[in-house]
């Protein structure tokens, strides 16, 4: 359907209040004994696949005076106005993570085009990587998919033998009614559909009451402020068996990790007195079930995963957060929950506009507790036969956004027997992110020689 459901277009609402909320996922490839392609090859290149992923060649029309939600209509504009050209001039590779945390920064307007390219050519050296760097940044809307949705985008665009036809997000269908048809239409139903989500929400919440509740809050700490404006970030990549502790899951060796370093870089340096009060929890994005009928593109829930700072027996840490994440992820993608947000499917879009507005204007920029002190996302983008040119993938990453309450977050992104740790912080609240990263490689390194 072209028209947004109300959980995408809320990320379009908000292009405006706050920071940045696109997509940024990265790919390094490896030119290994040959030159690194071109910027030219390069745009060639995405040339021939950007038209085999529909899902690319599509832009946002808003409704006539905002009274409907958008929809999706094509962008027929030459891919080369959707890409960007970084040489760095063989600066190392803290330069290149200087120049990400500035792209974080930077945000689509999807009236004009739901994604960006951004080809880093020029970097000195690279982790795990033997000769000439290439990284291409693939920025996307959050409002076109999710973050499930965007590793599908990357692996069409360079996977060997590309998935032509691959489209994890909306479609556009021919026009069939001038848009100021489709308009008054939403508005003379917007009475009917405004009463009817009112009494499916009220419905949904009296059947949510009888289960089990969600986690309680949890203090709130120094990264749990204000964010400002800049970004820093941080991306080591490792093999897969210097992360994992035994035979747990990378998300629970992660969390397992997590947890602790982030009490003790909270802490006094020897895990005693920390900000935490020895409470941490991250929130973790879960993907529904495919069977699940839900008819927005952005597929994916938040649960909150106490991470068990507390139990020093790293096997036994390894168990209760297994446990943790498997009761919230059943809790948050159970019907009772998901049919409360189901329920504003029917809200009209100047309504949502308007108490999305209200929202951001009071929102509590510093609480004293939050519902997690963290946000860890984890994914698997598959093997690692993706190329450009020629040059072959070493290593993927993502950057999970910040906003207040979070100042410092964590993707774990894996591609063939790599895993990236990327972390992205404000610096005003994270002015050691070098002895942060430090503390956590090591600590998943230690974990993973335990097990």
């Amino acid at each position: 359907m072209d028209r947004l459901d109300i959980k995408d277009a809320i990320y379009h609402f908000a292009r405006n209040l706050g920071d940045s909320r696109d997509q940024f996922s990265l790919t390094v490839f490896d030119s290994v004994d040959r030159a690194a392609p071109s910027f030219e090859e390069v745009v060639a290149h995405m040339e021939t696949r950007v038209p085999l992923v529909p899902g690319l060649g599509l832009r946002l029309r808003e409704a006539p005076l905002n009274l409907d939600y958008p929809r999706w209509v094509p962008d027929t504009s030459p891919v080369s106005e959707r890409m960007s050209d970084h040489d760095l001039g063989g600066a190392p590779w803290a330069d290149f993570e200087a120049l990400m945390g500035d792209l974080l920064r930077t945000r689509l307007d999807l009236r004009d085009h739901s994604w960006h390219a951004h080809v880093v050519r020029g970097v000195g050296s690279a982790p795990l990587v033997q000769g000439a760097v290439t990284v291409v940044i693939l920025q996307v809307g959050h409002a076109l998919t999710d973050g499930l949705g965007v590793s599908k985008m990357v692996r069409a665009l360079f996977e060997a033998q590309s998935s032509a036809g691959a489209a994890p997000s909306p479609q556009t269908e021919p026009e069939r009614e001038h848009p100021a048809v489709g308009v008054l239409s939403a508005v003379v139903r917007a009475p009917v559909d405004l009463a009817r989500s009112r009494w499916e929400a009220r419905r949904a919440i009296r059947a949510y009451r009888g289960t089990t509740p969600g986690p309680p809050a949890v203090p709130a700490t120094s990264i749990n402020r204000a964010v400002g404006p800049y970004r820093v970030v941080r991306i080591v990549p490792m093999q897969a068996t210097e992360v994992r502790v035994g035979a747990a899951s990378l998300t629970v060796s992660a969390l397992c990790a997590v947890g602790p370093c982030l009490d003790r870089y909270l802490g006094d340096g020897h895990g005693t007195l920390s900000e935490t009060g020895g409470i941490v929890s991250a929130f973790v994005p879960m993907v529904l079930p495919r069977d699940t009928e839900w008819p927005a593109a952005n597929r994916a829930v938040v649960g909150t995963v106490d991470l068990h700072v507390g139990e020093p027996d790293l096997e036994k840490r390894a168990e209760l957060i297994t446990r943790s994440l498997a009761v919230e992820r059943a809790r948050v993608t159970a019907a009772p929950l998901l049919r409360i947000s189901r329920a504003d499917e029917r809200v009209p879009a100047p309504i949502v506009r308007f108490v999305q507005g209200r929202r951001f204007r009071k929102r509590d920029r510093s609480p004293s507790r939050v519902g997690a002190q963290t946000t860890v996302v984890s994914v698997d983008r598959g093997r690692a036969n993706l190329e450009l040119c020629g040059a072959v993938s070493r290593f993927s990453a993502g950057f999970p956004f910040l906003e207040d309450g979070r100042c410092l977050n964590h993707g774990i992104f894996g591609i063939g027997s790599v895993v990236t740790v990327a972390m992205v912080a404000c610096p005003d609240a994270v002015p050691d992110l070098d002895g942060y990263t430090r503390q956590l490689v090591d600590r998943l390194r230690r974990h993973s020689g335990q097990s």
